[in-house]
């Protein structure tokens, strides 16, 4: 199994990929010293560590409640919550079931995806970047 390495960026302290030349949070050019996978300097430290907790239950969500979109107010969406929500009602009732059932499927898939992602990796993704969909 791939075991990603990561580096600390001198300015903002954020985690990236070994392979990386610059910082995905502030764009500064580095070349860091590698850390131990899943632990980095900046991330203890970081202000969006206790973000990381919102992932198990953002996961679950997505899993048991992809449907309602929950998974997506978990985390501060709130305008890909409401649309998750409006496409599953209003959808689904126009489609006898067809666009509730196709909106828990991909709820599951995104459950999966915040489950099965490092926590640096998941805090950069959905709370730094804000990444909304997949």
């Amino acid at each position: 199994m791939y075991t990603p390495q990561y580096k600390a960026c001198p300015q903002c302290q954020a985690s990236s990929e070994l392979q990386a030349s610059h910082c995905s949070r502030c764009g500064q050019m580095f070349q860091g010293q590698p850390m131990p996978p899943y632990q980095t300097s900046g991330y203890a430290q970081s202000p969006y560590a206790a973000q990381a907790a919102l992932k198990v239950p953002a996961g679950l969500c997505g899993i048991l409640l992809g449907t309602l979109g929950i998974h997506k107010f978990v985390l501060g969406y709130t305008t890909e919550g409401i649309i998750t929500l409006v496409i599953s009602l209003v959808g689904g009732l126009l489609t006898c079931g067809l666009a509730t059932a196709v909106m828990h499927i991909i709820g599951i898939v995104e459950g999966i995806i915040y489950l099965s992602k490092p926590d640096p990796e998941f805090v950069n993704t959905y709370v730094v970047r804000k990444k909304g969909w997949f």
